[in-house]
Parts: structure tokens; C-alpha cells; sequence
């Protein structure tokens, strides 16, 4: 199937793929939109949602130079307040020649596009070079479910082969997954040559195989418990109830199967 010339691929749309090949063809092909909704308890939810987008704004919002006491006088949620009070002790106050907020990347790649948007990056006084992803869901999902995410690999890819504030090599890379409900656990990892060279060769291999597929290759995942956190499961008659993000009620293997990430707006 020939994808459009201008055609961009992202950590979402490969996850997509990953996750379910027909979601992937749903949503970037057909450009079908479905009005369900992705998990219970929706009110719940949606209030994540909108507190995630708050505080994305007031971090951005912290690096553009603006006073944090001015800052403060926006915060009136007790549990936005929590987080921001817990994102001002990381005491992060890099140069703005030094840090890159709320930036979209964009690199040819495989033929086409790759892009991503970064919450934070930045370059530390030793040259380090570390990528802030901020995730404001009310769990943390196990480590190896996060690094073997789209996401932990576009990212530190897209920082490395774009030369994004010039790092010395792949090992000059870091990322941070940090949750401002959980302050003190965040979960990182350092790049490498080696993983630079994989995760190339991973997402070079699946964008050429999406790009020789035909309408007929984009099948429906075998992995029904992912249907549940989708908003295309009646179309795809399996099932009309979306599946609960609270942890009484979603397994552990479940959270694997789908990584929930309330801040992808």
C-alpha cells in the first residue's frame, strides 16, 4: 500500500502498529474516527486528563523563564498542587541555550518521516544530553514495559541521529520517565551504541514492512485483552465496554499488554 509522500511516522502510529496492525490502517489510513471512549471510569479519566495537560503546560510554562511564584497562583487542584510542588524539587534550571520544551523533532527516515515531540531535553554542564518524559498516570508500569515501548526508542533514536544539543556519542543519551506522583521512583535508562543499532535496524524493518503491506495484511491483533483499551472494539465486534484503568480492576498482564498514557493529547 503506498503511504502518502509526506507521510510521517511516530512513536504512537508504530505502537499502533505493534499493538494491533488494524488500528494502525483504522486510524493513519482510513482516518477513521470512533467515538468511543479508550477506559473506565470515564469522569475519572477524563479529570487525569485535564490535570495531566495542566501540569505539561506549567513545566512548559516553568522553562519559558516565567516567575514559579506567578506560577504558583495557577495551581489551585490539591493534587496538581502536589505534583508541581514535587516537579520544583527536582531543581532542574538549565540555560534555555541548553534545553529544548514542548519540541517537535523531525528526521528523514526509511524513506519517509520520523518525528517526536519532547516534553524536555537537555543538555547537563558534563554534556550529557537527557530526555524529560513527563507521565502523569496514577501508576507506574514495570520498567521493561516502558523500554520495550515505541516511545523509549523513537526518543533516544530521534536524540541521537538528529544530534539533538550535539551529544559525543549514543552513550552521551539518557532518558527519564518521571511521574509527579511518584517523585522519588522514576524510571531511566542510559542509551548505547549497541541499542542505538537495534532499535534502528527494529523500527527501519517495521516501517518497510508497513510500507509493502497490503489492505489485506493490516489483520486485527491476536491479543484480545488489548481490544478492551481500544476505541475501534465495536467496529471490530469485540466488545462495547472499555476496560478499567484502575488498578483494582486491571491486571498486570494487562498493563503490559496496553501502556495506558493519559498524557498523549
Amino acid at each position: 500500500m503506498q503511504l502518502p509522500d509526506n507521510f510521517t511516522f511516530t512513536q504512537q502510529n508504530l505502537q499502533d502498529f505493534v499493538d494491533c496492525p488494524y488500528r494502525f490502517y483504522l486510524r493513519e489510513i482510513q482516518k477513521l474516527q470512533w467515538p468511543a471512549i479508550e477506559s473506565e471510569p470515564i469522569r475519572e479519566q477524563e479529570a487525569l486528563m485535564q490535570l495531566g495537560t495542566r501540569f505539561h503546560l506549567l513545566c512548559q510554562q516553568y522553562f519559558s523563564g516565567i516567575p514559579v511564584d506567578v506560577l504558583d497562583e495557577q495551581v489551585s487542584d490539591p493534587q496538581l498542587a502536589e505534583w508541581w510542588q514535587n516537579f520544583l524539587a527536582l531543581n532542574l534550571k538549565p540555560a534555555p541555550s541548553d534545553c529544548a520544551v514542548e519540541k517537535l523533532y523531525s528526521v528523514p527516515f526509511a524513506g519517509l518521516r520520523l518525528s517526536a515531540k519532547f516534553d524536555l531535553v537537555l543538555r547537563t554542564p558534563d554534556s550529557e544530553v537527557v530526555i524529560y518524559d513527563w507521565k502523569t498516570s496514577q501508576r507506574q508500569p514495570k520498567r521493561q514495559t516502558l523500554l520495550s515501548r515505541m516511545q523509549s526508542k523513537v526518543y533516544a533514536l530521534m536524540v541521537t541521529q538528529a544530534k539533538i544539543f550535539q551529544p559525543s556519542s549514543a552513550e552521551a543519551v539518557r532518558m527519564v520517565y518521571w511521574y509527579p506522583a511518584f517523585p522519588q521512583s522514576p524510571i531511566e535508562f542510559q542509551y548505547s551504541t549497541s541499542m542505538f543499532e537495534s532499535d534502528h535496524h527494529e523500527i527501519e524493518t517495521l516501517i518497510d514492512r508497513i510500507k509493502a503491506s497490503q489492505e489485506k495484511d493490516f489483520v486485527k491483533t491476536d491479543r484480545e485483552k488489548t481490544c478492551a483499551y481500544c476505541r475501534y472494539r465495536s467496529l471490530c465486534d469485540r466488545g462495547i465496554t472499555a476496560g478499567f484503568a484502575d488498578p483494582e480492576f486491571e491486571s498486570e498482564d494487562l498493563l503490559d499488554a496496553f501502556d495506558l498514557d493519559f498524557d498523549a493529547l
